[in-house]
């Protein structure tokens, strides 16, 4: 028996044999059914809880109470009541036989996950034998299951395996030896010769379903995007691979039909091994004893049904009260970061974000907050998100440097203005920002107006010799009006001819490259001005590159441009097409 030490609610027991033609499992199981009544006030109590809690959110609550539970636990130095579930595999793991019934545990040994390994090392052990048989077999479950699709995955070095939904979690330090893994392997191997043994006789029993989004990447993918997180062991890869499972994975339920196990990659997969910690498995337990007795089933089809779905309710319950437990722990951290004082300019973009986040909810307008926000602004180091919360969800004057910052950023780069007004669309849950425009007279004179309007709030409208030109001056207008700032946008058409090609003008000393592009673009100097930025090297230390193109007398000019900051490569980019376009003069 391998559980934590001193456990007192023990529900199973393991027996590996090795033979010359394979292995042959037997997992005891505590027959609680027997003494537990349908209806009585113990297991009205139990199926109330659901499932024994050992902290979190639930607190500790055993799901049956002490003295029942002393009773029908399996122990040391006595014969106990047991449902027996004997598995013959081939070498390779492959099931060839289950047997079910009933069966007296005798001379039961109980061990904790660290004595498993040490009797593992210590050659006289008199347990040895039969442990290296169970770790053996364990190995050969795993990767048979692994081979199949299952998403199975253990790291005990560091302390992370996968559930049976397929899901990271951390392993208790106390848990990390080969102990872990026999339990594991040799619980879902008995699990699911449970499950097959039910439906070969039609037998409705509370089956473990497990489904996914039709968005889920193939299970290969998923098992090497497990395999890469745990090898960098970075809390944040693990926590953005465990995100993503939040999305594309279901939760798993029960119900009183086979409808297959998506993260073991099985037709049918039931919990039936802890009947004195789950009432899904004292459920299975009372079916399936029903049976082996010839007795009638305890339950109809529609009872079975109706315990699924409370069984199902309780445990969405908890996970939603447990996520929000995680939610509040991480906004009181960040609450906290962003009241003190402290130098914000070494942490990653990760932490700034939930930092920056928390202030903008909340207004908490912290000084040296307020300070880096806008030196990041300047440096080009904030995502549109982050520009989005400074600019339109901080208020009050202490903000003001940081939003002037960041409307100043999104005038030298008005491009940028339509993606932040679609940020602020999707975050606050309204409508994306329309864009009215309108265009006057004939090419190449042509003039072009757009307005933008967003919920109430409308910007200037704003002219240009193209539309594209006109529509980010719009936005940038809109977005000063929703900050409240004063608005740097303007017009940019000329109505007079372009200047021929040979007489290009060389930028005044001073100006800054990005606005002179602008200006060629408008009188049609150039077309097609475009940049693109790429972000390298760590979120404390980053290094941008910014590629200017534009089509000058036919030919695709290209440039480049590498800074720390966003801006400055982006300025560089732009000196160094000019000097491309003077050059050709």
């Amino acid at each position: 028996m391998i559980d934590k030490r001193g456990s007192v609610d023990r529900d199973d027991a393991l027996l590996v044999r090795r033979g010359d033609d394979g292995w042959e499992l037997e997992v005891y199981i505590a027959d609680v059914a027997s003494g537990v009544a349908p209806g009585s006030d113990a297991d009205v109590q139990a199926f109330q809880r659901r499932e024994s809690a050992y902290g979190g959110v639930r607190g500790t609550k055993k799901m049956l109470p002490r003295p029942i539970e002393t009773r029908l636990t399996l122990a040391e130095g006595r014969s106990c009541a047991a449902v027996r579930v004997r598995v013959e595999l081939t070498p390779d793991g492959l099931v060839r036989a289950t047997h079910v019934d009933r069966a007296r545990l005798e001379g039961a040994v109980a061990m904790d996950h660290g004595q498993v390994a040490g009797a593992l090392a210590e050659e006289q052990h008199p347990l040895r034998p039969m442990l290296r048989a169970a770790a053996d077999l364990a190995e050969v479950l795993l990767a048979r299951r692994r081979d199949g699709g299952a998403l199975a995955l253990y790291d005990l070095l560091h302390g992370w395996a996968t559930t049976e939904e397929g899901t990271l979690v951390q392993v208790a330090p106390s848990k990390r030896t080969i102990g872990y893994k026999i339990v594991q392997e040799c619980m879902i191997a008995a699990n699911t010769a449970l499950a097959n043994w039910a439906a070969a006789r039609d037998l409705p029993v509370l089956f473990r379903n497990h489904t996914v989004a039709n968005v889920a990447p193939p299970r290969a993918d998923l098992l090497a995007d497990l395999e890469t997180a745990v090898a960098d062991g970075t809390p944040a890869r693990i926590e953005a691979l465990q995100q993503r499972a939040l999305l594309v994975m279901r939760r798993a339920v029960y119900a009183p039909h086979m409808g297959g196990h998506w993260g073991l990659n099985l037709p049918g997969y039931v919990h039936a091994t802890s009947p004195l910690r789950r009432y899904a498995d004292l459920v299975t337990q009372r079916l399936i004893t029903s049976t082996l007795d010839g007795a009638p089933l305890p339950y109809t089809a529609e009872q079975l049904d109706a315990i699924a779905q409370v069984l199902n309710a309780g445990a969405a319950a908890d996970a939603e009260a447990k996520n929000q437990r995680f939610k509040d722990a991480r906004h009181r951290e960040a609450r906290q970061a962003a009241s003190t004082q402290q130098d914000y300019s070494a942490l990653p973009d990760r932490q700034f974000h939930a930092v920056l986040k928390r202030a903008a909810a909340e207004n908490i307008a912290n000084p040296d907050l307020v300070k880096d926000a806008a030196r990041r602004a300047e440096e080009g180091l904030l995502t549109h998100r982050q520009v989005q919360m400074v600019l339109l969800e901080t208020s009050g004057e202490e903000w003001e440097p940081a939003r002037q910052a960041c409307l100043d950023v999104l005038a030298q780069s008005p491009e940028e203005a339509v993606s932040v007004l679609s940020v602020h669309a999707q975050s606050t849950g309204q409508e994306l920002p329309a864009f009215c425009d309108e265009a006057k007279g004939k090419p190449p004179h042509t003039v072009f107006t757009v307005q933008a309007t967003f919920s109430r709030h409308s910007g200037q409208a704003r002219a240009a010799s193209t539309k594209k030109a006109a529509r980010h001056q719009a936005a940038l207008s809109l977005l000063a009006d929703l900050a409240g700032l004063p608005d740097p946008s303007a017009d940019h058409a000329e109505q007079i001819p372009a200047p021929p090609k040979e007489t290009v003008a060389v930028p005044a000393q001073g100006r800054q490259p990005v606005m002179v592009l602008n200006e060629y673009e408008q009188k049609r100097i150039i077309g097609e001005l475009q940049y693109e930025s790429a972000r390298e090297g760590p979120s404390h230390v980053p290094t941008f590159i910014c590629s200017a193109s534009a089509r000058h007398r036919g030919e695709v000019l290209t440039a480049q441009g590498t800074a720390p900051a966003k801006a400055a490569a982006k300025s560089e980019a732009a000196a160094r097409l000019l000097q491309e376009i003077q050059a050709r003069q």
